[in-house]
């Protein structure tokens, strides 16, 4: 049997699931990134009479 590179898959062809982690782990620090930025840019509170 004859192994070159040339007849391997890709590294990301053979472990598919490495794509969804890393999709996945982009997401979370997207999420936390904006609910940080959202957290210190917080409007000012007004105090509500009734």
């Amino acid at each position: 049997m004859n192994t070159t590179l040339e007849n391997r898959p890709g590294f990301l062809v053979r472990h598919p699931w490495l794509l969804v982690v890393l999709a996945f782990v982009l997401l979370l620090g997207a999420w936390s990134t904006l609910i940080t930025v959202a957290v210190k840019n917080s409007p000012q509170q007004v105090e509500v009479r009734r």
